[in-house]
């Protein structure tokens, strides 16, 4: 549940980096009269420690690769919902979706290699 809920506040704060970035941009020191830049530093502080707790909750062979999985879904569904990112069509998407098909795969690959199951046995 912490590894889980730690990807979904990683996911917001790529949200709020995206969005303090544009307006310290467009606004700069004017910027810091907005609520997302210290959003962002309590999303990030909060997103921390939940990484945090969820390594300690359990193996690293548990948390990372939810983790790992979380983050990039929820940051291509944010950027396309929320900042109406367009995502790429025909040829390109068939690719994208393959890396991300592989990106998966590798993650599960690790998650189950005996030598990172050996690491994280008890002493």
């Amino acid at each position: 549940m912490y590894a889980a809920a730690a990807g979904l506040l990683i996911d917001l704060l790529d949200a709020l980096t995206k969005s303090v970035a544009g307006l310290f941009r467009d606004r700069g020191p004017a910027a810091l009269v907005h609520w997302q830049p210290y959003a962002l530093l309590v999303v990030g502080g909060a997103g921390l420690l939940l990484t945090q707790s969820s390594f300690q909750a359990g193996s690293l062979a548990l948390s990372l690769p939810l983790i790992d999985t979380i983050e990039p879904i929820g940051a291509v569904l944010i950027g396309a919902a929320v900042f109406h990112e367009r995502l790429a069509t025909s040829g390109y998407l068939a690719i994208q979706i393959l890396g991300a098909a592989l990106a998966v795969s590798g993650i599960v690959i690790l998650d189950r290699s005996p030598l990172v199951r050996a690491s994280n046995a008890p002493s």
